[in-house]
């Protein structure tokens, strides 16, 4: 999987925001070597993508398909040990 197109919108900046994470932080992940899953049932996002950002800090990224190849984040949060466990798991 591979989201390398993104979609913006004020709602889910400011959503990403209200759980310490940023465009910024999306865009670093995206970047590097993430790892995707489906998200949970009944949820905004289809898709979580999780892995470090420049730095080294581990982020999960809610993503929803939009259109044509292009993917929203609609929140995230730093990543859970659980979370970071499963990525080094795959």
């Amino acid at each position: 999987m591979l989201a390398a197109s993104w979609d913006w919108d004020d709602h889910n900046l400011e959503e990403l925001w209200k759980h310490g994470a940023a465009r910024r932080d999306v865009l670093e992940v995206a970047a590097g070597a993430p790892m995707f899953r489906r998200n949970k049932r009944r949820r905004a996002a289809s898709h979580q993508m999780i892995g470090p950002d420049r730095g080294g800090q581990f982020w999960t990224i809610c993503i929803v398909h939009v259109r044509d190849g292009r993917w929203r984040a609609v929140t995230g949060w730093r990543s859970q040990r659980h979370e970071i466990d499963w990525y080094n798991k795959t």
